[in-house]
C-alpha cells in the first residue's frame, strides 16, 4: 500500500527528471546524504540512479534493511561498488553517454571510481539543479519548517528567562543546547560543502561577539580553541555587555535559523541604536521580498539603509565584511536563495530564507537580528518568533 508521503517523493523525482531531460542527460547518480534523503526518504549509504525517464534504482550499500524500511522506493542490495554497472545493465539502462553527478560536493576519489566503472560517460554537474529545485518548498516542507520554528521558539523563551549576567558563555550555550535537545533538536545541522567543524550555533558576549574567524560569517565568537574557532568560550557575560545567541533549530528534518540580542540599559548607546537600525532593515527587506524581486535587489536595499543610518562600515562585519544578508534554509543550513550582492535568483512563493542584518563594533560587540521567512505573494512572512 502506498504511503501518503510517497506522493511527495514521486513529485520530487518527476521534477528532477524534467531537469535531466532539459539538460539532455540519460540520468543521474545521487550520492550526497541530504539530496539522497530529499529524493528517497533514507539517508543510509546508497547510490540512487535516476533515469531521465522511467523507474529509479535505489542501491543500498549499508544498511540495506534500514534503507528498505525508510525509503519511498524499492531497494536493491549493492554488495560492492563494482556491482553498480551490472545492476544498471540488468535494469535495462545501457549505452548511457551523459550522466549527472553532484560535482559540487562529491569527493574526488569517488568521482574517479565512477569514471573507471562507467568509461566513456560524460559527467555533468546536477548539484546546482538539485539546489535550485530544493529552493521552493512544498506544502509538506513548509509545515515541517513551521513545526521546527515553533519548537525553537520554546527554547528562546526558556533561555531568555534563565540567563543572567555572571554566567559564562559556555554555561549559557550548554543550557540552551540541553533544553533544545530535550525538545527534540537533532544536536547538529547539515551544511553543504566541505566539513567545517561547525556546531549548532553560538553564544558570544561583549567584545567576543565581534570576533571573526575562518568562516564566511560576519561574526563567529571566540570558541574554546584554535581548532574550533567559533561559538561559546569561558568568558563571563558581564552587565553592560551585549549578549548574542545565534542558533539553528533542527527539529525533525528541517532547519530554521534565529538570532536574538540581549541588551541592558548599560550597553553603549551606539549598539542600542544599531540594534534599532537592524530591526528596521529586517522589516523593510521582508516587506520587499516578493515574488519577482531578485535576491541582489534585497541586498542592495539593506546596504543602502545601513549607509543612510551612517553605519556602512559596521554592517555585516567590520574590515572583512561578508557580502550577503541572508541564506536559504531547509534540510541544510546553507541552501538557496542567498540574499547576496549581485545575486540574480528571482524570488518565488515557497522559498524560505533566514534574514540576518547585523552590525559589528570591534571592542564593543555585535547587535542584530535573524529570523526565518517564507516568501508569499505579499512579502516574506516570519515563522520564527
Amino acid at each position: 500500500m502506498a504511503r501518503p508521503e510517497d506522493i511527495e517523493y514521486k513529485n520530487r523525482l518527476g521534477c528532477l527528471q524534467e531537469s535531466l531531460q532539459d539538460l539532455e542527460l540519460d540520468g543521474a547518480i545521487i550520492y550526497q546524504t541530504v539530496d539522497l534523503y530529499y529524493l528517497t526518504g533514507t539517508a543510509q549509504s546508497c547510490h540512487f540512479f535516476v533515469p531521465a525517464a522511467g523507474e529509479p534504482l535505489l542501491l543500498a550499500y549499508r544498511d540495506y534493511e534500514r534503507a528498505r524500511e525508510e525509503a519511498a522506493w524499492q531497494v536493491m542490495t549493492l554488495g560492492t561498488f563494482k556491482d553498480l554497472p551490472g545492476l544498471l545493465t540488468e535494469a535495462g539502462y545501457t549505452g548511457m553517454r551523459r550522466l549527472g553527478l553532484e560535482l559540487d560536493v562529491i569527493p574526488l576519489h569517488l568521482f574517479r571510481r565512477y569514471e573507471a566503472l562507467l568509461p566513456g560517460v560524460q559527467w555533468v554537474d546536477v548539484g546546482q539543479v538539485l539546489r535550485r529545485q530544493r529552493m521552493v518548498k512544498s506544502a509538506v516542507e513548509l509545515e515541517a519548517l513551521q513545526w521546527s520554528a515553533t519548537r525553537h521558539a520554546e527554547v528562546f523563551r526558556y533561555i531568555s528567562d534563565w540567563i543572567r549576567p555572571g554566567m559564562t558563555e559556555l554555561v549559557i550555550a550548554a543550557e540552551f543546547e540541553g533544553y533544545a535537545r530535550r525538545l527534540g533538536h537533532q544536536g547538529a545541522k547539515h551544511f553543504r560543502g566541505q566539513e567545517q567543524g561547525m556546531g549548532p550555533g553560538l553564544v558570544a558576549a561583549g567584545a567576543n561577539s565581534a570576533r571573526t574567524s575562518c568562516f564566511n560569517l560576519p561574526l563567529a565568537g571566540l570558541g574554546l580553541s584554535p581548532l574550533y574557532p567559533m561559538g561559546a568560550s569561558q568568558h563571563v557575560w558581564e552587565k553592560g555587555e551585549p549578549l548574542l545567541i545565534d542558533y539553528a533549530g533542527v527539529y525533525g528534518d528541517y532547519t530554521v535559523d534565529q538570532t536574538r540580542i540581549y541588551l541592558s540599559k548599560e550597553v553603549p548607546a551606539a549598539l542600542r541604536r544599531a540594534q534599532d537600525v537592524a530591526l528596521e532593515i529586517a522589516g523593510r527587506v521582508a516587506e520587499s521580498a516578493r515574488p519577482g524581486v531578485t535576491a541582489g535587489e534585497l541586498y542592495d536595499l539593506a546596504v543602502n539603509l545601513a549607509a543612510r543610518a551612517g553605519l556602512p562600515e559596521h554592517f555585516m562585519g567590520y574590515g572583512q565584511q561578508v557580502t550577503y544578508i541572508g541564506h536559504g534554509v531547509g534540510l541544510e543550513l546553507n541552501e538557496w536563495p542567498v540574499i547576496a550582492r549581485g545575486d540574480r535568483i528571482v524570488l518565488a512563493e515557497g522559498m524560505v530564507f533566514a534574514l540576518e542584518p547585523k552590525f559589528v563594533f570591534p571592542g564593543l560587540g555585535s547587535v542584530g537580528v535573524e529570523d526565518t521567512y517564507v516568501v508569499t505573494a505579499g512579502g516574506a512572512e516570519k515563522i520564527t518568533y
